[in-house]
């Protein structure tokens, strides 16, 4: 029997098989549609949850300024600015919830130059909680993660490895 205490790390199990299932089901309701219809579905495709809405959503993270606006983020952001957004490719700006901690992500000037595609409960006022972000090339989705080839850690945000203190090494793979 499966026992969940309700801790992060459980949600975060639970988050990531519910993500490992329902990608690939949108993945392939989407190749499914008639051609005139990808390119709006590939936009924004939501589903209705409990109590929250499943976005998947492709387009660019961007630094938010105190008023919640964003500035141009491809190279830097300000030192100051610790919030990101999204920008869709059909030019609507979302927030991700101030109490995200995936948005780390972000902080990489990689991870902000490529083109995203994002899953994300969609919560009131247009506010995104992470699921999974991943990396679009040439049409192709790609996972994105940060990995210490000593201690074969996987992290989903930069920075140190909590194991031997070496820079986790960023990394994308095909999906």
């Amino acid at each position: 029997m499966i026992h969940f205490t309700g801790s992060r790390a459980d949600r975060f199990r639970i988050e990531a098989a519910v993500s490992r299932f329902l990608v690939p089901l949108l993945t392939i309701l989407l190749f499914q549609m008639p051609p005139s219809s990808k390119a709006a579905a590939l936009a924004s495709i939501s589903l209705q949850g409990d109590g929250h809405t499943l976005a998947v959503i492709r387009g660019r993270a961007v630094c938010l300024d105190a008023a919640g606006g964003a500035v141009e983020s491809l190279f830097g952001c300000a030192e100051s600015i610790s919030r990101f957004g999204f920008a869709s490719k059909d030019g609507r700006l979302y927030k991700f919830l101030p109490s995200d901690t995936m948005t780390a992500v972000f902080t990489d000037t990689r991870v902000r130059q490529r083109e995203l595609q994002v899953t994300a409960r969609l919560h009131a006022g247009d506010q995104l909680e992470i699921i999974k972000v991943q990396s679009v090339k040439e049409g192709k989705l790609y996972d994105i993660f940060y990995y210490c080839e000593v201690c074969s850690i996987t992290a989903y945000t930069p920075g140190l490895c909590p194991c031997c203190r070496n820079e986790l090494e960023f990394r994308e793979k095909p999906q």
